[in-house]
């Protein structure tokens, strides 16, 4: 342990992702370093503040000298972590954003520094959300928020300046308005008996025409056995075939219509159920 009374040390970079303290809370802790003395050490590493900054920086104002220890673990990050992330008042979004931010900074700096070689154990959102603390859902959107997102914009989510489903929502792209579904096709339950319903009526009406049609064969044919005049009467039964045949084709084409209304109304309704729970999921972010 040492006494350092410079005010020329840096925060390490993983010190950095922690908001600093508002003025009220930094006077606070001046007041409270006064009263008691410095109860807590602060840790360095490689010459710069990794844990202990807003300490650090109070004990400078106050003209006091700091108590410093050198960290010598083989983890900083989850050192770091592990003492800042639960003894603070975060929200959910911040502390999954720093703990993604850490991991990114240790990604890229593992291949030139051996002490950080073995320390990106945080390699899957599962394990990320764990040490945060947070929901799956929530930490992927952290993720992507570091990965995607301005420096600046990721700094704002972790002081708390701006939420981060607002900032997900500043770096993705506005898809265009899909244009309103017909009635048809988001419906309900009972709308859709009472498609289904019309339809058989329909159908029924043209299936008793084409039983009379039917019966109005069976005249025609004895009339053919009994009347002379048998050309006009096949006239009559050629232009009986082919209203009948039209009859068929719309029973055919209103079955089909029934079939597609039916399916799209269940796609649409699978649809809205999906962007219920996507809403749901993401109002408890």
């Amino acid at each position: 342990m040492t006494e350092k009374n410079t005010q020329t040390m840096e925060l390490h970079p993983l010190c950095t992702y922690f908001p600093r303290m508002s003025d009220a809370e930094f006077d606070s802790l001046k007041d409270n370093l006064l009263d008691n003395g410095q109860t807590h050490p602060i840790y360095s590493l490689d010459g710069m503040i990794l844990d202990g900054g807003n300490r650090y920086r109070a004990l400078c104002e106050l003209g006091i000298a700091p108590v410093i220890i050198e960290y010598t673990g083989s983890n900083p990050t989850q050192f770091i972590l592990s003492s800042n992330l639960h003894r603070r008042h975060l929200t959910q979004g911040q502390s999954a954003a720093i703990v993604s931010a850490s991991q990114s900074w240790v990604n890229a700096q593992a291949a030139g520094n051996p002490q950080l070689r073995d320390t990106a154990q945080l390699d899957t959102a599962t394990a990320r959300a764990k040490q945060s603390g947070v929901g799956h859902r929530t930490q992927q959107l952290a993720d992507k928020l570091v990965k995607e997102a301005p420096a600046e914009l990721v700094k704002e989510v972790i002081d708390g300046k701006k939420s981060l489903n607002k900032a997900i929502k500043e770096i993705t792209p506005h898809k265009p308005v899909a244009p309103k579904p017909e009635p048809v096709q988001v419906v309900e339950q009972d709308a859709e008996e009472s498609h289904e319903d019309h339809l058989s009526s329909i159908i029924d009406e043209q299936q008793g025409a084409i039983k009379a049609l039917e019966a109005d064969n069976d005249v025609m044919l004895k009339v053919f056995e009994s009347d002379d005049r048998v050309l006009a009467s096949i006239e009559e039964v050629k232009k009986l075939t082919e209203l009948n045949r039209d009859l068929n084709e719309r029973i055919n084409a209103l079955m089909d219509e029934k079939n597609e209304a039916v399916k799209a109304a269940e796609h649409w309704k699978d649809q809205f159920l999906k962007l219920e729970a996507e809403l749901k999921e993401l109002q408890n972010i």
